[in-house]
């Protein structure tokens, strides 16, 4: 003869299986990376030619979409053995600007063996009078699920923040006046006029006593670059990519031994 379930027990087991699909949804739009594969960048510095550039000549630059996301693969390659015992792994970064002061950010990271496609989009713009970089993060995606930014924040930051990276909520400052006011930069003149996000890419406009005229630039190229370089630039390609040799050995796109 069966037996009946009783009422109760048909209302509890209801609410567990409304609970497991309940939990088990977000799990599966968690996981779901609809951008896997989609983006792929070959990691080159061409970038710091184009910072070079502007340091000689004093001019801005646009850094392109397409040099800043090969910087990125670099500097990702580059650090990835600093990055082993992190909780979340970036396996990629890429960055588009859709449009002024706006960045959306697609960085794919593993975590506890599962692949996770993380996308956020922030609003960045750098203070020129006090050194700083301020991001507040707006929207973040784990897959297809959206969360809180400040809950994403609260897991990306769960043990310290970087040095010179304070953080309120969904706002994140980071202080570069340290390096601004580094000894080798003061030597050598160095000043960050511009770092403006604009749709498509990142105005750069810096300056240094590269700029000036008059003969003590050759003997400050001597200094700074060493005894390569002759006095005679030449075209500013070969000044330019002298300069990101001295760029690298300043610690900006140096590879970790």
């Amino acid at each position: 003869m069966r037996r009946s379930i009783p009422r109760w027990g048909l209302i509890t087991l209801g609410a567990v299986v409304v609970l497991g699909i309940a939990a088990f949804i977000p799990y599966r739009l968690m996981l779901t990376d609809d951008l896997a594969g989609k983006y792929n960048s070959a990691p080159s510095q061409e970038l710091l030619r184009s910072a070079a550039a502007s340091i000689v000549t004093g001019e801005p630059v646009i850094f392109t979409e397409k040099e800043i996301n090969a910087y990125a693969a670099y500097h990702l390659e580059d650090i990835q053995n600093a990055l082993s015992k992190a909780e979340f792994q970036p396996n990629q970064m890429y960055l588009t600007f859709p449009e002024e002061d706006t960045v959306t950010a697609y960085t794919p990271v593993t975590w506890r063996g599962k692949n996770l496609g993380v996308t956020s989009q922030s609003r960045v713009v750098y203070d020129a009078a006090n050194g700083r970089l301020n991001i507040e993060v707006l929207q973040v995606r784990l897959g297809r699920l959206s969360v809180s930014p400040k809950f994403a924040l609260n897991r990306l930051f769960a043990k310290e923040l970087p040095s010179g990276v304070t953080r309120e909520d969904n706002r994140i400052t980071v202080d570069i006046k340290p390096y601004l006011e580094s000894e080798k930069a003061v030597y050598s003149g160095f000043s960050l006029k511009q770092f403006q996000v604009r749709k498509n890419g990142v105005l750069f406009q810096a300056s240094s006593t590269l700029s000036e005229k008059g003969g003590k630039i050759k003997e400050q190229l001597k200094d700074w670059l060493g005894e390569t370089f002759t006095g005679d630039p030449g075209d500013l390609d070969d000044l330019a990519g002298q300069l990101q040799d001295y760029l690298k050995k300043s610690g900006i796109g140096r590879k970790n031994a």
